[in-house]
């Protein structure tokens, strides 16, 4: 949806285009990278298939004309495959880099992970799947006495991440107020026929990225996954992801390796069913008891993407999205996995911070920020903008940040969904903002606050 997250590829491809439907502000930082089609800047009101992905932007005419220009055959590198895109291809003759829609949904449901986990012996949060009425039939009290006084319940038939679908039940209240959520066992204007609850695992979130080869399994180092982070508000669910910390967290060995041989046992088994490419995995790391308990797998790129490539990059390190091309284009190629597992495993150091569109904000007539370098100015408690970047290796110090994928740029109003969950920017840091107390770092913080202040003089919603 915005032309950042897909421009890793430009690092090793001559003719390499991104088709972004989003209009941001750091298109022609990204435009001296590589070539970038912006279906908002060509209409000003784009219209699109429900739930703005991949197949409503390319079926758009003014895409189509877009890619009439460009001489064949044509790959297409997405965030994951939809039926209709995958009939748009053979009509056109695209290649896509993407396991098929039916593989992608299989594996993808929480029913699957579930029996896959039990399978492969996987660690499992205690927990089930069952018909929403549950919700209604069932009291407190008994999901008390089944989960614990705190469990988790989410959507199955939510399939876009983030959090979304996700809730916390820490009290009665807390329960009551699902119940109402769910009256009608509609959410986020879909049909609810099931609910995943489980027990709340005590830990950190963390995850990993996955890439299933012909060599193997290729697995990330684990990081740590930003959820609910204080300038979070105005959210009706839970777990809202909110970007990585990379090396802030000293994880046991035990924790790294468990992870570790959980990934590659699901990467391998995955393979077997014919997928191949890229995946995460989100994990639970519980300190105490040592365990590292997989919560869930997102068949798709994810996430961490591209800034760990970033970070990668920045080291020396081929970046998964070369592997996960390399699948797809069936291109002879030989490595040794061992080693790059281990090259993988080194810790590398950063953060992102995803910025959320401000709900009920007011365009005021204020200035736009510039995508790039800022740093903080102690004289007015604010940052001064130092020059055009999306690097990491650009940032030289804690008081130093990049504003990159955005920022969104106000399109015409009724073209915005108003979703607590529609992005804003990403914001870079060359340091872990997560401490080892789960705090978020002071300057980081401030980072955010003042861009959310600032942005919220001229968003619209």
């Amino acid at each position: 949806m915005t032309a950042f997250s897909r421009i890793i590829p430009a690092s090793f491809l001559e003719t390499y285009h991104i088709v972004a439907l989003h209009k941001t502000g750091d298109l022609p930082l990204l435009r001296k990278k590589t070539h970038v089609f912006c279906l908002e800047e060509e209409t000003e009101n784009p219209t699109l298939t429900p739930g703005e992905n991949s197949a409503g932007l390319l079926a758009h005419p003014r895409t189509r004309h877009f890619l009439d220009g460009i001489s064949s055959p044509k790959y297409f590198f997405l965030y994951q495959d939809y039926p209709q895109l995958r009939s748009a291809a053979g009509a056109n003759g695209w290649h896509l880099l993407a396991n098929a829609p039916q593989l992608r949904q299989t594996v993808g449901k929480r029913l699957f992970f579930k029996e896959m986990a039990a399978e492969l012996g996987l660690h499992q949060a205690p927990g089930d799947i069952y018909p929403v009425e549950a919700i209604h039939q069932k009291g407190y009290e008994k999901w008390c006495h089944l989960m614990g006084p705190d469990f988790v319940v989410q959507l199955p038939e939510i399939e876009r991440g983030g959090g979304r679908g996700t809730f916390f039940v820490r009290s009665k209240n807390d329960y009551r107020q699902l119940q109402e959520k769910f009256a009608e066992n509609r959410w986020r204007n879909t049909p609810l026929e099931s609910v995943s609850v489980h027990r709340f695992l005590d830990g950190l979130p963390a995850s990993v990225v996955v890439c299933v080869t012909r060599h193997g399994t290729l697995v990330s180092a684990l990081q740590r996954q930003l959820q609910d982070l204080p300038y979070c508000s105005g959210f009706a669910e839970d777990g809202v992801f909110c970007g990585h910390s990379w090396g802030a967290f000293p994880w046991s060995e035990a924790a790294r390796k468990s992870a570790f041989e959980q990934a590659c046992r699901i990467g391998d088994f995955l393979g077997t069913l014919g997928y191949k490419g890229i995946l995460g995995i989100d994990f639970v790391v519980q300190k105490k008891q040592g365990k590292v308990c997989p919560i869930e797998i997102n068949p798709r790129l994810t996430g961490a993407l591209p800034m760990l490539s970033l970070l990668h990059l920045q080291s020396g390190t081929i970046p998964l999205e070369a592997f996960h091309m390399l699948e797809f284009l069936e291109i002879p190629y030989r490595i040794d996995r061992d080693a790059l597992n281990s090259r993988y495993a080194e810790t590398v150091q950063g953060s992102h911070l995803l910025l959320f569109r401000p709900l009920g904000s007011e365009n005021r007539g204020g200035e736009l920020l510039n995508p790039g370098l800022y740093e903080y100015e102690p004289t007015n408690g604010g940052f001064r903008f130092l020059k055009e970047t999306w690097e990491y290796q650009h940032i030289q110090n804690e008081n130093q940040f990049i504003l990159s994928d955005g920022p969104r740029l106000p399109a015409d109003k009724g073209s915005h969904r108003r979703d607590s969950h529609s992005r804003l920017c990403r914001l870079l840091f060359s340091y872990p903002v997560m401490g080892m107390e789960g705090a978020l770092s002071p300057q980081a913080l401030l980072a955010a606050e003042w861009v959310r202040e600032k942005t919220a003089k001229w968003d619209t919603p």
